[in-house]
């Protein structure tokens, strides 16, 4: 299949899924992408991307954000980047495999087993630091703060207009830094051209679906999502083992 044509596929699948579930769009398009384009260039066209649908999301369904969750939150990702950087320059490729595989593992755990993170509790803070941590190392920030949100009972709508806002928000310092190291390179911008688009698409055919579902159904779309995350995580970490 042709590359282009290929990653058009992947990102509307990616596209598709975060707008049902409200996250895995990285899950979903970087580990796809990478076996056409490679790791980094996955990495940066998805963060691109994923920006750019995470703000048309969180504009447009603003209303519903849950500003004080989005706040506390907001501090705690902002101090993980800098320790994702760190990660993402000590640790070999398949240690930050493994990691993503326990971390998704781990919240598919917290959200099928309905724990409850307080507002204000370190392990809500916790969350936070992980994703931050992820999103500069691995680019799949998306399940810690799945866990919190849903841990803190938040209705459909809210849970996916405040994890919009929390990745739109972030985004753009993981691109300010692709940048400046050089890693938005023609190709990571190719494919972010092409992934727009195809975003749109996966997009638009996601929240025609997302539109009959009811609080019961979400729960149970984010805890399969989560799952089929998880085993995918699990063998990417298992096949890249030295």
């Amino acid at each position: 299949m042709n590359l282009y044509l290929f990653a058009f596929a992947v990102i509307t699948l990616a596209a598709f899924a975060q707008s049902v579930s409200g996250f895995g769009f990285s899950l979903v398009a970087v580990p796809l992408l990478a076996m056409g384009v490679g790791p980094q260039p996955a990495v940066v066209a998805a963060t691109v991307v994923s920006m750019c649908m995470n703000g048309v999301t969180a504009y447009a369904h603003r209303r519903h954000v849950d500003v004080p969750a989005a706040r506390r939150l907001l501090l705690s990702v902002l101090l993980g980047l800098p320790l994702g950087l760190l990660a993402l320059r000590l640790l070999p490729d398949y240690a930050l495999v493994a990691v993503i595989a326990v971390v998704t593992l781990g919240c598919t755990v917290i959200v099928w087993r309905g724990w409850r993170i307080s507002p204000t509790g370190w392990a809500l803070r916790g969350a936070g630091l992980l994703s931050g941590l992820l999103t500069t190392a691995t680019a799949t920030n998306g399940p810690p703060l799945v866990a919190a949100l849903q841990a803190m009972r938040l209705e459909p709508r809210s849970f996916r207009a405040t994890l919009a806002l929390l990745f739109v928000t972030v985004s753009p310092i993981a691109v300010a830094g692709f940048v400046l190291t050089g890693l938005l390179t023609p190709l990571a911008a190719a494919m972010a051209g092409i992934g727009l688009p195809a975003a749109a698409l996966g997009g638009w055919l996601g929240n025609r679906l997302f539109a009959g579902f009811d609080a019961g159904s979400f729960r149970k779309v984010v805890l399969s999502a989560l799952v089929i995350s998880s085993l995918a995580a699990l063998a990417n970490a298992a096949t890249g083992l030295p």
